[in-house]
């Protein structure tokens, strides 16, 4: 967790109010329209009321460039929503078939990053709707027409789509709000020399199939009623693959959180045995509202939430009594473990995407983009270079939490770790801050030839093999060059 001023926090938690408003408007929204369409206490209703809630939370996390953009997300969302509508629908009806379509549905997208920004923005929208139809398929109710139900999963994209849309509004509101972390650029197309090895998109669209083709498989054997925990697990750990470091500590997280989601889910369980009603409904909503403030600072408390959430909806719509509930977590317990296990296994060993790799090419990208600041003489253009620079940054720090990790369980004394990289690096965004406001303070001068060469430097130790101490000594005094001293007027 990240020290912050307690701002921060206090801003933190009104945004995740405004998120879980907007889920909690849209899972009212289908209910009522559910409800009038197909009748009160229908369960149809009820999946369609879930699958709003969980499309307008995974929404929210994701970020848009302009208005525009969000607006085209929101025509094609509905769409993609209807096909994985029937998707969940054969995980029921035809398991075989319907894991089959999943798979392709969730690793196809990743494979099509390869193709630009364009189409990753667009691949990455699938995954939403997927996975909420694995959470909560909408399954046509005996006797009643197919096309209410096909109208009740496009209906709810729709108004799960609306309802972000208000909130997001609502968020420009909010003074120095937190952006959610961006998407994953898509890797380039052949990120190493020669033909040896594939790009990273397809060997993790590989590792994501084989792992979710496991999690079907094993889950179908081992926990035949309740397949999809194991299943949601490897996706879960899977996605985003940040290297093999960071699958391990996601995994890591997602056990924790789902163990103490247990425990206090058992607790709750206890005391209240009858949650239901409009009671129960608020108790999800303000659980949800916990997970999504605290899942700034760590995933592990989402895993948590997500555990506790699910204990109520069960009870809430009578699936479960207090003593089945038990056997049930544990056994959701268990699946999750496996799933972990699985997408570790599957990123670990088809194809593996070494974290030093990762981190070379964001590091480099942050170069780069720290160059072109550098070289602009444009104010404009040099604003616009330095919010470049500073997602590349961002990107970066992306890796810290599961380095960082890695650095508590080593030894002192041990040699340098990526994370030592990884702080120099966060050392830079500050340092050319203090370069720009020399800039403006002495426009006439120019840009020394020692801190040309401290940048050419810092580019060049990220050259395989990398040695992690030269990067992290090179960046140091890549910072010192930015931060010290007045510029000089030669070139």
């Amino acid at each position: 967790m990240d020290l912050r001023q307690p701002g921060a926090y206090v801003r933190d938690g009104v945004a995740a109010l405004v998120t879980t408003a907007s889920a909690a408007g849209a899972c009212a929204t289908v209910w009522w329209l559910g409800s009038l369409i197909a009748g009160a206490g229908s369960a149809i209703v009820t999946s369609a009321a879930v699958l709003a809630t969980v499309v307008a939370l995974s929404l929210s996390r994701r970020t848009f460039a302009s208005r525009p953009e969000f607006a085209r997300s929101a025509v094609v969302l509905p769409v993609i929503g209807l096909l994985a509508g029937v998707v969940g629908w054969l995980l029921v009806a035809v398991p075989p078939l319907g894991a089959a379509l999943f798979v392709a549905g969730m690793s196809v997208p990743i494979w099509l990053r390869r193709f630009g920004n364009r189409r990753s923005r667009l691949a990455a929208l699938v995954a939403l709707p997927f996975i909420a139809v694995l959470v909560a398929p909408v399954v046509p109710a005996p006797g009643a027409p197919a096309g209410v139900t096909a109208l009740l999963v496009v209906g709810a994209g729709v108004v799960a789509t609306l309802w972000v849309g208000v909130a997001r509004e609502v968020l420009l509101f909010l003074p120095h709000r937190r952006v959610p972390e961006p998407a994953a650029a898509p890797p380039p197309a052949n990120p190493t020399a020669g033909t040896r090895r594939l790009p990273a998109s397809t060997r993790m669209a590989l590792q994501m199939a084989a792992a979710l083709t496991a999690a079907f498989i094993v889950g179908w054997l081992v926990f035949p009623d309740h397949a999809m925990w194991a299943v949601l697990t490897a996706f879960l750990v899977c996605s985003g693959n940040r290297g093999r470091a960071d699958v391990v500590h996601k995994s890591g997280l997602r056990i924790v959180g789902a163990l103490g989601g247990t425990v206090l889910a058992a607790i709750v369980a206890a005391l209240t045995p009858h949650a239901s009603g409009f009671g129960g409904v608020v108790l999800i909503f303000v659980a949800l509202c916990a997970g999504t403030w605290l899942r700034n600072y760590s995933y592990a408390f989402w895993a948590l939430v997500v555990t506790l959430v699910l204990t109520l909806l069960q009870q809430l719509t009578g699936t479960a009594t207090p003593a089945g509930e038990m056997g049930m977590l544990a056994e959701r317990m268990l699946a999750i473990v496996l799933g972990a296990a699985l997408g570790v296994a599957a990123s670990w060993f088809i194809l593996p995407v070494r974290s030093i790799d990762v981190l070379r090419r964001r590091l480099s990208e942050m170069l780069i983009a720290l160059g072109a600041v550098l070289r602009e003489g444009d104010p404009k253009a040099r604003e616009v270079g330095v919010a470049d620079f500073s997602a590349a940054a961002a990107r970066v720090q992306q890796l810290a939490p599961a380095h960082r990790a890695v650095r508590l369980i080593r030894r002192r004394g041990a040699p340098a770790l990526p994370i030592d990289c990884i702080d120099a690096a966060s050392a830079l965004s500050p340092a050319l801050k203090a370069h720009l406001a020399r800039r403006r303070a002495h426009p006439e001068q120019k840009q020394s030839e020692r801190l040309r060469g401290a940048l050419a430097d810092a580019r060049r130790s990220l050259a395989a093999p990398v040695d992690v101490d030269e990067v992290r000594l090179s960046l140091d005094d890549l910072a010192t060059q930015l931060r010290g001293g007045s510029p000089t007027t030669d070139d």
